[in-house]
């Protein structure tokens, strides 16, 4: 490597910001960049040893992390160009250090998104492939993400965190596995309602495998043109098969329709007959997820390619108000939780989401406290709605105590209605 590009790649990963400046000449046999890793593995050294830092924080994955190894490895992976493997150790060191040294959180983080970024390899004059594009549009096929954020803790039903949780245990077993002659799970079909964490849990699937998440843009890939959806989609596949990476094939039954449909053209159902290669012959290196809200459309035969299929059911009454309670905090009061609860039951996590963030941003907007942004949102929301679903957020308001007055100031729903009902109390609020 030469000294620019060293110089480059160091910058990069922020160690230009360390107390010292190196003077290669006093050892010269070795390049700079071996002897960059013999003096950082001290500084790590230090900082590993510093007394902040606890046994928990010393032990991930069940072994001890060694910094001066880390860092050893990591000069090694950058000067060889192995910039996957550089990344990998980038992402999983850094965020330790700066859990121990918050004075580092803003060069840390600065150094994660720029290691991280899609440009990185190719700004270094490495070996990534760039992403496939449109051959006439020029616009990329694909969205990566090789830095996965996470919006807070996520919680799904057991049975579903059991079936991600496997995925990730397998990799760590891998070798085990292979003596028993059987390889990792390698595709997964995620099926269920809009906004209940399909594309959530691919995203973590790819943050605790350490891989790129790369995810299909649909809006780019079809085309109008005979033969080019396909041949984009083929580009795709060829594209994430060549890395170890997590595909996700969101909209998965756009694409992946039943072949009897009449209304479809031969295209199609060609690229079905793809697709159920691409997912036969997946390498165990990576892992393709496949998501859909319309499991009715898919082709029959496309059911048991995939390895293991998950189903993320509509979240229950209860789910919908630990969530909004999260999201929420000490800002807004039970009973108003409940009501988020009632009116959205029926919807995703995204919908709870949605109307909590929009809330914030209305109270800092309109100078409102959060709980009157969101009840005044919810107002809105349920006024909105067919009259069957106000009577049934009215009698799930009336099951949680409210009063005949609240309940018609939310709903819309006339007092004499409620009465006729026997829906709520008649008490004052």
């Amino acid at each position: 490597m030469r000294l620019g590009q060293q110089a480059r790649a160091r910058q990069t990963i922020g160690l230009h910001r360390l107390p010292y400046a190196p003077t290669p000449s006093i050892v010269p046999r070795f390049s700079r960049l071996e002897f960059l890793a013999s003096r950082e593995s001290k500084y790590c050294k230090l900082v590993h040893n510093h007394p902040l830092i606890s046994k928990n924080q010393r032990l991930m994955s069940g072994r001890n992390r060694d910094p001066e190894e880390s860092f050893v490895h990591l000069a090694r992976y950058v000067a060889q160009g192995a910039t996957r493997d550089a990344v990998a150790l980038i992402r999983r060191d850094l965020p330790q250090i700066g859990r121990v040294r918050p004075d580092l959180n803003e060069p840390i983080r600065m150094a994660l998104a720029a290691a991280t970024s899609p440009s990185f390899a190719r700004s270094v004059n490495m070996s990534t492939p760039a992403p496939p594009s449109d051959r006439d549009s020029r616009l990329e096929l694909v969205k990566e993400e090789l830095l996965i954020t996470m919006p807070g803790e996520l919680r799904w039903p057991s049975n579903i965190a059991s079936e991600l949780e496997g995925v990730v245990l397998e990799r760590a077993r891998a070798d085990e596995l292979k003596k028993l002659g059987v390889a990792p799970t390698r595709s997964l079909l995620l099926v269920g309602p809009p906004g209940v964490g399909k594309t959530q849990a691919a995203r973590w699937l790819a943050q605790q495998l350490n891989r790129p998440l790369i995810t299909l843009d649909l809006a780019t890939v079809m085309s109008s043109l005979l033969g080019r959806t396909g041949n984009n989609i083929r580009a795709v596949l060829d594209y994430a098969r060549a890395q170890d990476s997590v595909l996700l094939l969101d909209e998965f039954d756009s694409i992946a329709k039943r072949r009897d449909d009449s209304t479809d053209i031969g295209e199609l159902k060609r690229l079905v007959t793809v697709l159920l290669q691409a997912i036969d012959e997946w390498p165990a290196t990576g892992v393709l997820v496949a998501a859909t809200n319309h499991p009715e459309l898919l082709d029959p035969a496309v059911w048991r390619r995939f390895e293991r299929v998950i189903n993320f059911p509509a979240p229950t009454i209860t789910e919908i108000r630990e969530l909004a309670g999260r999201l929420a905090g000490d800002e807004v009061d039970v009973e108003t939780i409940n009501l988020v609860a009632a009116a959205l039951q029926g919807g995703g996590f995204a919908d709870v989401v949605k109307e909590i963030n929009v809330a914030k941003r209305d109270s800092i907007v309109r100078g409102q406290t959060i709980q009157q942004s969101l009840e005044g949102r919810l107002q809105q929301t349920i006024a909105s709605q067919p009259r069957s679903k106000r009577l049934s957020v009215a009698k799930k308001m009336a099951a949680q105590g409210a009063s005949q007055r609240a309940i018609q100031s939310m709903t819309g729903i006339a007092r004499d209605t409620l009465r006729t009902q026997g829906i709520g109390t008649s008490k004052k609020t």
